[in-house]
């Protein structure tokens, strides 16, 4: 009797177990300075990215997706945290080393790994942070694996904090690239089915900054680069670039400062070569942790994003870098635009693609939504979840996208793109049908006012509404610990009476 009453039971518990499906994990890749046109899934045919073309193959690729900010701090705190520079108080890349202990730049926002620790998750951070204090676990992770600062001058000599452990990768003989791709194993391979993870693969490569660009390639596929060099722009200088190398008031010659290294890629076949090595090596390591999440049998429970911060020049128009690579700051497409690939194997249809103009201020809604946690709010978001759009669905979408980098502003639609600055100049406007490349700026012609008034109008309506007031640099606010590098701070300080220097004020940390 007691056997068939036991029999009974369980025929009643399966279902109910068969309801409490396990959630769902969050892999999330994220690369640094990568411009989508290095990648074969976005058309580059001499590069080599199986891995990543093989993850946009198997699920969904965004081709119009853009970074809201212009450097690495500011990109990413608008990636976890879903708020603008001008909200956040991030606007520029942040320091190694801070006045104020175990300072965190986003904690007292409802942040992507604090959230997910709250609901559960693991939590594993593994790569470049860039956002506070490195020495200690932040924003509620669980492994810790970072290195000081965010700024890359050598792949093979860089000092790590490994949970707790200090070393240099240099004594251990290891591309910097391979260690987080190791690091990131190790950590899957920790993983059970009684909670779900959340790990934060950001790697610092490919990078493309010098100095290390400038320098033969460090890794297994520099020589056939060299041998075969990807094709690259062939531009002269940009007015932007040779002004910056003048506003730095530096010794003109090539490698005495960054914007004369800059100048120094352009049209340089073995900066091209370091460029795509280092691309290759992060698709090769992209593959040894897909490869361990199959092993280990995590697969199918585990939604992929890759991403880069924010999108570098390595030629386009006589450029070299990211936003903070030019005077004024650079916004053109080469700059601001990323790649964006989500899968999720049984859950995402695999070989789709998007053409949804996506900022990086939608991510955080877009996961937390996916993840089954979407109704948290996200005080004062611009973002929007395009969720039902992975799995097939569509969204009242909105196609325009608004960046910010200090002193420039941008809004773009499927037609127009419109730049302002402050302190600065000059404004910019181009029509994307006609000059899709942005050579031909036409914010002063008298036939096109009507419509700079219209985006000016759409860009100051943006601002008013996503900004707070401490950190709203173009009426008065300041950032959090640094805005402009060198003394060009003064130019806030002469425009505001009782301007506020940047500052670094320990936050109470947001939790829910």
């Amino acid at each position: 009797m007691d056997i068939i009453r036991w029999v009974a039971a369980l025929y009643v518990l399966v279902p109910l177990v068969a309801i409490a499906a396990p959630r769902t994990n969050l892999l999330l890749i994220v690369t640094d300075n990568q411009s989508p046109s290095l990648l074969g899934a976005y058309g580059n045919r001499d590069i080599s990215t199986p891995n990543i073309d093989r993850l946009a193959e198997q699920g969904i690729r965004f081709d119009n997706a853009y970074a809201a900010s212009g450097v690495c701090s500011s990109s990413r705190a608008v990636l976890l945290t879903g708020l603008m520079p001008s909200q956040n108080g991030i606007h520029n890349g942040l320091p190694g080393n801070y006045k104020v202990p175990q300072w965190s730049g986003i904690e007292e926002y409802r942040n992507l790994p604090q959230t997910l620790a709250d609901a559960g998750y693991r939590t594993g951070m593994v790569g470049k942070y860039h956002l506070g204090d490195y020495r200690e676990a932040q924003l509620g992770f669980d492994f810790w694996v970072t290195f000081k600062g965010g700024h890359t001058t050598s792949f093979v000599d860089l000092e790590v904090v490994d949970n707790g452990e200090f070393y240099n990768i240099a004594d251990r003989d290891e591309h910097v690239t391979d260690f987080w791709s190791r690091r990131a194993v190790d950590f899957l391979s920790e993983q059970n089915d009684d909670r779900p993870f959340f790990l934060m693969l950001s790697y610092n490569g490919p990078y493309i900054l010098p100095p290390t660009v400038n320098e033969p390639p460090t890794n297994q596929y520099g020589d056939y680069y060299l041998q075969h060099p990807p094709a690259m722009p062939q531009e002269p200088v940009h007015p932007y670039l040779r002004d910056w190398t003048r506003s730095a008031r530096i010794p003109s010659y090539v490698g005495s400062s960054l914007p004369w290294s800059a100048i120094g890629a352009l049209n340089n076949r073995k900066a091209m070569a370091n460029v795509a090595a280092e691309t290759t090596l992060v698709d090769e390591g992209i593959g040894r942790v897909l490869a361990e999440l199959k092993r280990a049998g995590l697969d199918e429970n585990t939604l992929v994003v890759f991403l880069s911060d924010q999108g570098s020049a390595y030629g386009q128009l006589g450029l070299w870098g990211n936003s903070s690579w030019g005077t004024p700051a650079p916004a053109f497409n080469a700059n601001m635009q990323i790649p964006l690939i989500f899968r999720h194997a049984g859950k995402i249809p695999g070989e789709q693609s998007s053409d949804l103009m996506i900022n990086q201020f939608d991510l955080l809604p877009t996961l937390l939504d996916y993840l089954g946690l979407g109704d948290l709010d996200i005080e004062n978001s611009p973002g929007a979840s395009f969720a039902p759009v992975l799995t097939g669905g569509t969204v009242d979408w909105d196609n325009a996208v608004f960046f910010e980098y200090i002193t420039t502003r941008a809004v773009q639609t499927r037609r127009w793109k419109y730049i302002k600055r402050f302190l600065a100049t000059p404004d910019e406007l181009y029509d994307l049908e006609s000059d899709p490349e942005e050579r031909v700026n036409l914010a002063d012609d008298p036939d096109y006012q009507q419509v700079l008034q219209q985006m000016d109008d759409r860009l100051e309506a943006f601002f008013g509404a996503y900004t707070a007031p401490r950190y709203d640099i173009w009426k008065g606010g300041t950032a959090k610990v640094t805005l402009s590098y060198g003394n060009r701070n003064k130019r806030f300080s002469e425009h505001f009476a009782n301007w506020e220097a940047p500052v670094t004020e320990k936050a109470t940390a947001f939790r829910d």
